[in-house]
């Protein structure tokens, strides 16, 4: 758990950085003074005065800040720092608050570029649909059960889709009632919506896309362990049974078998056999691939540079757009507030994907990094987004908001902030308690 800490600590810090920083270079664009620039929170350590900032280090390693002159445009304000923040143009004010949220979707997006030029492009989950679960389908969601396995969907309803995430995307979306499922060989179904977005939700639960049978994190004491199986391997067959997805491991792997079976394993571009035994220790399985004792990985591969920056461009669109969608669901009350994930469940996953391989970490670091930005612009006052749309509303109105108004919502604002923090905290305790 202490390594969880530390990591999440160090991402934690590197976004918030990169965040402020964004914020400082902007601040220096515009001709603003800036009193001080720091990284971490609490008792300075140490610091360098250079020019009119003070850089410093501070005890508590848990963000920073950047002190910008002259924020609340007071008349005193104005007399010292006339080329403060609240006297410069309205658009300079604007790229001076959206820098931070900008500046971390970059690093988005140059960590996800890195990532495929060093092999750990994730490869999209095609858009197909390999298992219905028609048990667990919802009310209102009739013909699912009917829906061919593994075929190319081309098209939901109107909606264009080349992967698994547009796919989900659209079916978050679309209106509910009869909709039309379009597959590449020019053949269609008919399905039904359900009205309630939980209810959507549900619908995806109950379906599985096409995933690649790659392992993720190997349990230790594993039969997969003692095999030799690692993170990244992808499983072709099961005693000469072809597995081609998960669905199929499912269907093939079966409950812990009673005498060795034979593995057809890829590594990389190696294909080689290899027999698994069941555990003599009794060990217990874990993870999705059960008795293997295997986690569910990705299947990863490499770009050239121009390649890698389009990946990493797209993996950023199509990322906020999930993020963004997550967001509405939970505002609705289709996703419900227990949802939520504070410190303790990111460091548990930043220890997840630390344990699987670096580019999984990585992965998790980029997507950190994005939800930063997306959720820091969300128009909530005291938030990125809140002080941005404010000041659009002064552009529309011609003239600067009411001190008070600007005070009130930023209250207001904290408060929002402040019970959604406190409530992820109590979902982590309540996870950690097993409730």
């Amino acid at each position: 758990m202490w390594t969880a800490i530390l990591l999440t600590a160090l991402a934690a810090n590197v976004l918030i950085f990169v965040h402020e920083l964004g914020h400082l270079l902007a601040a220096k664009w515009a001709g603003m003074p800036v009193a001080s620039f720091s990284v971490g929170l609490g008792p300075k350590l140490f610091g360098i005065q250079y020019g009119e900032t003070r850089y410093q280090l501070a005890l508590i390693p848990l963000g920073g800040f950047v002190s910008i002159r002259a924020m609340k445009g007071t008349p005193e304000e104005r007399l010292n720092w006339p080329t403060g923040f609240a006297f410069q143009p309205l658009y300079k004010r604007m790229i001076v608050i959206a820098a931070g949220v900008t500046m971390n979707a970059a690093l988005a997006g140059l960590l996800y570029a890195s990532l495929a030029l060093t092999g750990g492009a994730a490869v999209p989950i095609p858009s197909s649909i390999s298992a219905v679960f028609e048990e667990s389908l919802p009310p209102g969601a009739a013909g699912w059960g009917t829906v061919p396995r593994n075929r190319t969907i081309e098209r939901f309803g109107s909606v264009a889709v080349s992967e698994w995430s547009d796919l989900a995307l659209a079916i978050l979306g679309a209106e509910s009632g009869l909709t039309t499922v379009w597959f590449a060989d020019g053949t269609s179904v008919g399905v039904e919506l359900p009205a309630e977005k939980s209810d959507r939700i549900k619908l995806l639960q109950a379906m599985l896309p096409p995933l690649p049978p790659v392992l993720g994190r190997v349990e230790a004491g594993s039969p997969a362990k003692a095999a030799g199986l690692g993170t990244g391997d992808r499983i072709r067959a099961l005693n000469d049974q072809p597995i081609r997805t998960f669905a199929d491991w499912l269907t093939v792997g079966g409950p812990t078998p009673l005498v060795p079976v034979t593995l057809q394993i890829q590594s990389g571009g190696t294909i080689r056999e290899l027999t698994v035994a069941p555990s003599e220790t009794g060990f217990i399985g874990r993870g999705s691939f059960g008795w293997l004792g295997a986690h569910l990985g990705n299947e990863r591969t490499g770009t050239g540079v121009r390649e890698a920056f389009y990946y990493g461009a797209d993996q950023v669109e199509k990322n906020a757009r999930l993020i963004a969608a997550s967001g509405r669901l939970l505002a609705s009350g289709a996703i419900g507030i227990r949802e939520l994930s504070g410190p303790v469940e990111i460091a548990r996953m930043s220890e997840e994907a630390y344990l699987m391989n670096w580019h999984q970490f990585f992965s998790f670091v980029a997507f950190l990094s994005l939800n930063l930005a997306v959720l820091n612009f969300l128009p909530i006052p005291v938030l990125d987004g809140g002080r941005f749309f404010m000041l659009v509303a002064e552009g529309i109105r011609g003239r600067r908001l009411p001190p008070a108004f600007a005070h009130y919502a930023n209250l207001a604002g904290a408060s929002v902030v402040g019970f959604f923090m406190v409530f992820a905290v109590m979902n982590d305790v309540l996870k950690l308690l097993g409730r």
